[in-house]
């Protein structure tokens, strides 16, 4: 009995060492700032890059501002995708992004969205001076793109002083977005990559509406995971990532010509 006990208790410690050995280490962790414009592109690309890779990527979603600044002051994020190249080619300057991996990745394109339950029809810009329109979403111009995209478009059809008072300021075109589908605005300015929902209508904008939404990317230059950080940036800027964009209302960024001509 005696030696049955001792062979008991000496395979509940075998056990027991099992358990409490080494473990496999979990895959690194990318994170990434996301411009609000690319929630519905962020998952698509995540599931694409996880094909070939291990590597789990964590996206943070906001207003390219407000990211970059995050950036600026220290936030522990591997790659920077903003909705516009300013803030990008800022951070580059001061050495918080890497100068060598910005890099234009998508032109987003601004349009109306309608709630569909108001039951009203809007065409054009100038249908916002109706009377039945009370309030116009608009993300916040100074820290978001799409913002001041939207202001742009409004001040160049000298429509900017007569509906300002009617504007409401949103952190970012997501939740301008999140306005008109909960109905607190009736009409908002967001990107066509977000537009298609079931509470709204989309309404074109003319090309010339405003400049250009080129965005841009860039690898943060204290990133603890630059190889992996690299890899990101590759499969968005791949045929498989650019066809994903394209998939949802992005354009590809065509580089303006050179001035001094072909070299």
């Amino acid at each position: 009995m005696v030696g049955d006990r001792w062979r008991w208790a000496i395979a509940c410690l075998v056990v027991l060492s099992a358990g409490c050995g080494p473990t496999a280490p979990e895959p690194p962790r990318l994170r990434v700032a996301v411009a609000s414009d690319l929630q519905a592109a962020m998952p698509i690309l995540i599931s694409a890059f996880r094909q070939h890779s291990a590597v789990e990527v964590v996206p943070t979603f906001g207003a390219s501002g407000q990211l970059s600044e995050q950036i600026r002051q220290g936030a522990p994020f591997d790659v920077f995708l903003s909705a516009n190249r300013a803030f990008v080619e800022r951070l580059a300057a001061d050495g918080s992004i890497r100068p060598d991996s910005v890099r234009p990745y998508a032109r987003g394109s601004l349009v109306l969205a309608v709630n569909k339950l108001w039951g009203v029809k809007i065409r054009s810009m100038a249908d916002l001076s109706r009377p039945e329109v009370h309030k116009i979403a608009i993300a916040n111009p100074e820290t978001a793109p799409y913002g001041m995209a939207a202001r742009q478009a409004l001040e160049r059809a000298g429509l900017w002083d007569s509906l300002k008072a009617k504007v409401v300021p949103a952190e970012s075109v997501r939740q301008a977005l999140q306005f008109v589908q909960s109905g607190n605005a009736e009409v908002g300015f967001v990107g066509r990559s977000i537009a298609e929902v079931r509470e709204a209508v989309v309404v074109d904008l003319p090309p010339d509406a405003c400049d250009p939404i080129d965005q841009y990317l860039g690898i943060v230059a204290r990133s603890d995971h630059p190889d992996d950080a690299r890899a990101f940036v590759d499969l968005v800027l791949s045929e498989v990532g650019q066809g994903i964009l394209r998939d949802l209302g992005f354009r590809k960024v065509v580089p303006a010509p050179d001035p001094k001509g072909p070299k």
